[in-house]
């Protein structure tokens, strides 16, 4: 066992694991807040508006992350910026929209299973559709799709990894790219994988158990 390999790349590692945690929080924040305006759109039905969301969310989770990250990166941005993008601004980008589709679904899928009595109820008092949805049904919809939405936030926390196909600045090194370029030098892949999955599975383990306590609140 090898396991100094580990111990004498620490702070590299760490600085790994922190931009994973950054890309996972900003694009965790970004999907959510793009897949509930597109799970919206879809729940209330606008023709040309709930088509086009609905197109998009097809789209987007018929293609394989791995290729997303790379069209992303080689193909749109440049495309719309004139220029290369940053590795992490296209991983972002690329994660944010993948997740976004996948969180609408579940937003819609929240909302649909609203009871018509709350709606009703919320209607008697004289609240405005704006309103019906803002204070009445989301927040029902939300305690009943944490557990969705954390498993769909756990993957994406996982699938930070494939970032690792575009990473060539120090900026977008993250965790399991930071692990290939240590054992790349050492030739100790186990010791080095290991520890990466350990991190991993705390990361995601620990999230799991929070949202679990949360949805108990709730």
């Amino acid at each position: 066992m090898h396991w100094e390999d580990v111990l004498n790349n620490s702070g590299f590692l760490m600085m790994g694991l922190g931009i994973t945690l950054q890309l996972a929080v900003l694009s965790i924040a970004g999907s959510l807040v793009l897949g509930t305006v597109l799970g919206i759109i879809r729940y209330i039905k606008i023709p040309p508006f709930s088509l086009v969301a609905a197109m998009y969310i097809e789209f987007v989770r018929s293609i394989p992350l791995i290729l997303f990250i790379v069209f992303i990166h080689f193909g749109l941005l440049p495309f719309i910026l004139g220029v290369a993008s940053s590795d992490f601004l296209s991983a972002y980008v690329a994660l944010t929209i993948f997740t976004s589709a996948y969180v609408a679904e579940i937003v819609r899928g929240g909302l649909n299973s609203i009871e018509k009595g709350h709606i009703d109820a919320a209607a008697s008092l004289g609240l405005t559709g704006f309103q019906r949805l803002a204070y009445v049904i989301l927040p029902l919809a939300f305690s009943r799709m944490m557990p969705a939405l954390v498993s769909q936030f756990i993957a994406l926390i996982k699938d930070t990894s494939l970032v690792s196909i575009i990473s060539t600045s120090m900026n977008t090194i993250e965790l399991t790219r930071a692990g290939e370029i240590i054992y790349e030098r050492t030739y100790h892949e186990f010791e080095v994988l290991t520890f990466i999955a350990l991190l991993y599975f705390m990361i995601c383990f620990s999230l799991s158990k929070l949202s679990k306590k949360i949805e108990i609140k709730v």
